[in-house]
């Protein structure tokens, strides 16, 4: 997109094509159900505030001032998001060693054993016929991959089981229960997940297991351990498919990986400590996120003062968008004489963007 030099700066054009006011007349113009697409005739309509080259300088200046607190916050958050995931890999740390291979030095009171030591048995769900939909009301459903791939169960990764198929209700799944994705792509095979809560009559996929610890085990370390890098590298090693894409492990090849053991009362202590340092990571993650979309509103609220003549600047004198003649008397540029009456608007709703307002809370 070329623009004309003398009337309208391009780096404010890129702000202004970011706001609301843009983004309204580009959803209202553009056609298609599936895939959304604009006619270039849509784009030449779309209508700009357009002050003089001196006014937008200046409101430049105040956006460019306004932003960079914007930029230190994502900056920070993007630094507050590397370290969760340092977090979240201590705390599974402390459930496998850091070693290479197996059968390396313990603490005392450990052991090496493998996976099928702590596991007293594992269940598989079946192949159900469904509907390619998530289920509604009470209908039986089966959950889907991204159920388990998460990092947290998500009961809403469903298919809906169509009606008159024969269901198994032993397969059906219950708070409490360690489900482990048997065949996936590398990425996220044996991705592992504790569930904390699920909605009745949802069964196992035949892509999943149900791994049930043996009575002296604690099922929150079990369920921690498996997440390990290590367990995960074993499970890598140990899978097979004839497409890289679609990987798959056995229950034999499952029950055979080394782990390391510690006592009953360790594994408590172990499993304890690291559930709650993954839940106080997932919060913390919460919090991150909320961050990061109050940074992308603020953003685009910033854009939308500009427009609508609501922009404060450092004295904290608004700066009005229209301050001259215009190219057009409507204010606005572009080639066709039938344009929406939708911008600007005055909108007594829209608050006074300050500086102040832009710090994160982190």
């Amino acid at each position: 997109m070329q623009v004309r030099a003398e009337i309208l700066n391009p780096e404010y054009l890129g702000h202004l094509w970011q706001s609301s006011l843009v983004r309204e007349q580009l959803e209202a113009s553009a056609g298609g159900s599936r895939v959304r697409s604009l006619a270039r005739r849509a784009l030449l309509e779309v209508r700009l505030p357009l002050p003089p080259l001196a006014e937008q300088h200046r409101i430049l200046g105040i956006l460019r001032e306004q932003l960079r607190y914007l930029d230190r916050g994502d900056e920070a958050l993007r630094r507050a998001t590397t370290g969760l995931a340092l977090l979240q890999d201590a705390a599974r740390g402390a459930l496998a060693p850091s070693c290479n291979a197996p059968f390396d030095s313990l603490a005392p009171s450990w052991s090496w054993g493998k996976l099928g030591d702590v596991i007293k048995r594992i269940e598989a769900g079946q192949t159900l016929k469904h509907n390619g939909r998530p289920t509604r009301g009470d209908e039986w459903g089966v959950i889907k991959t991204s159920a388990m791939t998460r990092g947290t169960f998500h009961e809403s990764e469903n298919k809906a089981v169509r009606a008159g198929i024969r269901i198994d209700e032993s397969h059906q799944i219950s708070a409490g229960d360690i489900l482990l994705c048997r065949a996936n792509s590398p990425g996220h095979l044996g991705a592992a997940v504790q569930v904390e809560a699920c909605r009745p009559r949802l069964l196992l996929s035949d892509k999943s297991l149900r791994l049930v610890p043996e009575e002296n085990v604690d099922g929150r370390w079990l369920a921690q351990l498996l997440t390990t890098p290590y367990v995960r590298a074993q499970i890598a090693q140990r899978s097979k498919g004839t497409l890289s894409s679609m990987q798959h492990i056995s229950q034999a090849s499952l029950r055979d990986i080394p782990v390391p053991i510690p006592p009953p009362g360790e594994q408590k202590r172990l499993g304890r400590e690291a559930t709650a340092w993954t839940l106080g990571a997932r919060e913390l993650c919460r919090q991150v996120r909320r961050a990061q979309k109050k940074s992308e509103k603020l953003r685009r609220a910033l854009t939308d003062a500009a427009c609508a003549e609501r922009l404060v600047g450092p004295a904290g004198v608004g700066l009005p968008v229209r301050a001259g003649p215009h190219p057009g008397d409507d204010g606005s540029i572009g080639r066709s004489s039938h344009r929406p009456a939708l911008w600007p608007r005055n909108d007594p709703d829209l608050t006074t963007i300050a500086a102040v307002q832009l710090e994160l809370e982190l």
